[in-house]
């Protein structure tokens, strides 16, 4: 999955929202996922990070990844959700 949104705010704002809620454990950083329509919330692991530009997050068989690139005072946002190998092989 591929989206890309144009954020009316700086990377900056945009970025706290992101990690406002991460967590430093004893097996690494942990970033807390709320998803929409009841699914239980999960934590990712976090996996890449360059501060106001990448954050990745290892989470439940593949990779979420948010990349902010500054426009003006907007942000345009780069979310990618891929499947890692061992998860894409087909289920019975």
């Amino acid at each position: 999955m591929h989206i890309e949104r144009l954020i009316p705010c700086p990377p900056r704002d945009l970025w706290r929202s992101l990690i406002q809620d991460a967590e430093l454990g004893e097996h690494g950083a942990t970033l807390p996922l709320a998803l929409p329509g009841g699914v239980a919330a999960s934590a990712g692991k976090i996996i890449a990070y360059q501060s106001e530009t990448i954050l990745e997050c290892a989470w439940e068989g593949g990779v979420l990844r948010w990349e902010l690139h500054p426009r003006g005072e907007q942000t345009l946002l780069v979310f990618t959700h891929t499947e890692t190998q061992a998860h894409m092989i087909e289920r019975p």
